[in-house]
């Protein structure tokens, strides 16, 4: 049985045709200058899994169909099953691994050698052409995208503007101009209004403080007529109190068109003023005595004094000019109150107008910021994509290296003969032990007392030893020295077939 099996199992190793692997390692360099110096300029691509991608689709149906045509494996077919069977047995006997990063092995099994160069060369121009004209057709793609959208971008901006330049033309009158916004002249007008109230109230006091003081001033002097002879005549007082009494009073009421009563500069003049004045009284009351002891020239009556003689006050005269003045300051701070309360109610009036129609301007001119900012970016973004697209059609961003390109193989890669052959014998011998385990199961004979006892319920009396005579020797000798000649045999025949195929190993090197 071991011979059998073996003699069946080295036939059938015999015959396995030779096969071939022919593979090749890429090295796909990304460390280039280029990448440094136009980051942040250019798109920036992700190189390593734009490669892991082109990896792993290497063997779709789309590439194994190009490398059946660039090898004219499709000649050979006649028919849709045809083509699914070769694609499959290219699937199965392509064989793609990574060895870092960056390094790729590619390598085909074939029983044609230079079949399975051309298998991986196909596949080399494939992996590296897929990679450059995905990464250009992405590019293209990118850019025709980029420019319909900056064509979109550019429509709805000029509608934009025309919707916001219409609007400002037929709500000019409403709308903020250059002073600033609906909000900033209100509060400007009642700033206004308030800043004028403050001077009117202050002319208003101004004016109320010089009619008391032109109560208070009297209009004329009355000066007698022996002061007219004096030297003054009608035209002032007769002495340097008078003098200066009208200056002090003139000097207070130029204090008093500045200050108030309770000023100290105001009360300090005033007490000047009362001390001159009680200096002139007593003047006055002295003359008065002189005269009425003398009695009157020429015998006539007392009362019959010295003509009395009236002089303008000039004081009076300067206080009534300065309230003219005030007053018409008054008015006119009166009517710019008046113009700016009218302004205040206009504005209140049209307030929810205007407030609308801002709102509506915001809301348009916030679109066309957008649309603006978008805008740029797409420009933005179009000339990174030339950038980009320049750098992966001439700079060269990614290099792939054939480290060691594929070549025709010169020894079959297999079958290994050598591990089959063993792997025959081992299970030759496992088939004869099984047989002969299989031999003993179907044998009925009873070999020992204790199986006779285990079969039969009957006692064993005893047991007759058996008598070997010389012929049953003879035969048992032949029959062991035949096993173990047969068994010798198999042994040398496996080793026979192993120098054979070792032989054979070394001549194909």
């Amino acid at each position: 049985m071991a011979w059998f099996v073996c003699i069946a199992g080295w036939i059938w190793v015999a015959k396995m045709p030779d096969v071939y692997q022919s593979s090749a390692r890429v090295y796909v360099d990304t460390d280039t200058m280029l990448g440094p110096l136009m980051k942040g300029l250019a798109v920036d691509t992700n190189i390593f899994r734009q490669v892991d991608i082109m990896q792993r689709t290497l063997l779709s149906r789309p590439n194994l169909e190009k490398v059946a045509r660039m090898t004219d494996l499709d000649l050979k077919v006649e028919g849709a099953p045809d083509m699914e069977q070769l694609l499959n047995r290219l699937q199965a006997k392509i064989s793609i691994k990574t060895q870092g990063a960056n390094l790729f092995t590619v390598s085909h099994t074939s029983a044609d050698p230079d079949l399975a160069k051309r298998v991986v060369q196909a596949l080399l121009t494939i992996f590296v052409e897929s990679n450059l004209g995905a990464s250009r057709k992405d590019m293209d793609q990118a850019r025709r995208f980029i420019d319909e959208q900056i064509r979109n971008y550019e429509e709805q901006l000029s509608a934009s503007e025309d919707r916001v330049a219409q609007f400002k033309r037929d709500n000019m009158d409403e709308l903020p101009g250059k002073e600033g916004d609906y909000y900033a002249r209100m509060e400007g007008a009642r700033k206004t209004l308030a800043t004028t109230m403050a001077q009117l109230e202050e002319a208003q006091i101004k004016r109320d403080n010089l009619k008391k003081q032109l109560d208070e001033v009297p209009q004329f002097y009355e000066l007698t007529d022996a002061n007219a002879a004096g030297g003054l005549g009608s035209n002032g007082p007769e002495s340097n109190l008078q003098l200066r009494a009208l200056e002090i009073q003139q000097t207070i009421d130029q204090l008093l068109l500045r200050y108030t009563d309770n000023h100290p500069d105001v009360v300090a003049a005033r007490r000047l003023l009362k001390s001159i004045n009680e200096k002139l009284d007593a003047e006055d009351n002295a003359a008065a005595d002189a005269m009425a002891a003398s009695g009157p020239p020429d015998g006539g009556p007392a009362n019959d004094g010295a003509p009395k003689v009236k002089t303008a006050n000039p004081v009076y005269q300067q206080i009534k000019l300065a309230l003219v003045d005030v007053e018409a300051t008054v008015a006119i701070l009166k009517k710019r109150v008046a113009q700016n309360k009218e302004q205040i109610k206009q504005y209140e009036a049209s307030a929810r107008l205007v407030i609308g129609k801002e709102t509506e301007l915001a809301r348009l001119n916030r679109d066309y910021s957008i649309l603006k900012k978008n805008y740029e970016e797409m420009l933005g973004r179009r000339e990174a994509a030339k950038i980009a697209q320049d750098l992966e059609t001439k700079a060269n961003k990614i290099q792939f290296r054939v480290i060691d390109p594929p070549k025709v193989p010169v020894k079959p890669s297999g079958p290994n003969r050598l591990l089959l052959l063993s792997a025959v014998l081992i299970g030759g011998l496992g088939a004869g032990a099984a047989f002969a385990f299989v031999l003993s199961q179907i044998d009925d004979s009873i070999p020992s007392t204790a199986r006779l006892k285990e079969t039969f319920t009957l006692p064993v009396l005893g047991a007759v030893s058996a008598i070997i005579s010389i012929a049953d020797r003879r035969r048992r000798v032949f029959e062991l020295s035949s096993f173990a000649l047969i068994s010798l045999g198999l042994v040398g025949a496996y080793g026979g077939l192993l120098a054979v195929e070792l032989f054979a190993v070394v001549d194909r090197v």
